[in-house]
């Protein structure tokens, strides 16, 4: 049987380092009521081949860890009495898919406190995905859900995002936690008593990821000035999230034949250093060179966590 192929660069698709971010900042339009003239997007991307990429899998002990790298795959046993298996969920009758996401948002909070001795763990979003085994593209794709359940992405099969991005930006994040925590949660970062993080913790809805894999980049390659904030114009929200430009320092890595026991865990704002880009991880789907011809559309879960740890 001929080995796996297992690349050791990637295509990855960056914000272009254009200096017209400079006088106005990138954004992208995903509201429906505007007119049709509207430019939705002054995004432009890079696509970049042959970037360093490397398998968590050759590394032996030496693996990414969250608290250096930004990132870390842990394994867990797939929780399939939540009743989770499938990006097919979102398509259940909505007190069936509350009750499967209820359970499945309960084991992985669990999770936290257990592999991060969090004291307190707050899951507010999510997204699930279907890779529709697309190509990168140098502008953003950007879609109307005017016909989905409340415009809402978490009731729906995203596709998976080759562009590279960090989920929020740190005033997005701060304010993010302002609308989702107590009064008093909300402190407790400022008294010193906690330390407050936001993560994402993603893994495959697939017993083995054939296509479109995620890669993280390594935190200690980054600078602030490495990534833009891009505002995301919703029908009744503003978002922040960041698009990374190009340096030659980026040390990327992924775990080829990823299995729904591997999950990964990533930062995205940290309380220690609540103005750093830089702590965020920058992560994507990249297209294999090569994958068999019968390989399946790879299907994902990420949460979003606001986790406090005992400082």
């Amino acid at each position: 049987m001929e080995a796996p192929f297992i690349p050791t660069t990637a295509t990855l698709t960056h914000l272009r380092d254009d200096p017209i971010y400079k006088e106005e900042m990138p954004y992208e339009i995903w509201a429906d009521n505007v007119s049709e003239s509207t430019q939705r997007t002054n995004v432009e991307l890079d696509i970049v081949p042959d970037c360093p990429l490397t398998d968590v899998r050759s590394l032996g002990d030496e693996r990414p860890a969250l608290e250096k790298w930004g990132f870390e795959w842990i394994f867990q046993d797939f929780p399939y009495d939540t009743g989770l298996h499938s990006a097919d969920c979102v398509d259940l009758e909505t007190a069936k898919q509350r009750d499967v996401l209820g359970r499945y948002l309960n084991t992985m909070s669990d999770f936290l406190r257990e592999k991060l001795g969090c004291e307190k763990v707050l899951c507010w979003d999510w997204r699930v995905r279907r890779s529709k085994m697309t190509t990168p593209r140098k502008r953003p794709n950007i879609y109307s859900l005017k016909n989905e359940d409340g415009h809402d992405l978490r009731a729906v099969k995203i596709n998976s995002s080759h562009i590279i991005h960090a989920d929020g930006s740190p005033r997005f994040m701060q304010q993010v936690i302002s609308t989702v925590v107590t009064q008093e949660e909300a402190t407790w970062a400022e008294k010193g008593k906690y330390r407050a993080r936001v993560l994402t913790v993603w893994r495959p809805l697939v017993d083995v990821v054939e296509t479109d894999p995620l890669v993280c980049c390594d935190i200690r390659t980054l600078k602030d000035s490495d990534f833009e904030v891009v505002q995301k114009v919703m029908d009744e929200s503003l978002e922040e999230s960041m698009y990374l430009k190009r340096q030659k320092q980026h040390q990327w890595y992924w775990m080829s034949n990823q299995t729904r026991n591997d999950v990964i865990i990533m930062t995205v704002w940290d309380s220690r250093y609540p103005s750093s880009k830089s702590v965020a991880v920058p992560h994507c789907a990249i297209v294999l060179p090569k994958h068999a011809p019968n390989a399946k559309p790879r299907e994902s879960i990420e949460l979003r966590f606001v986790v406090w740890n005992a400082e």
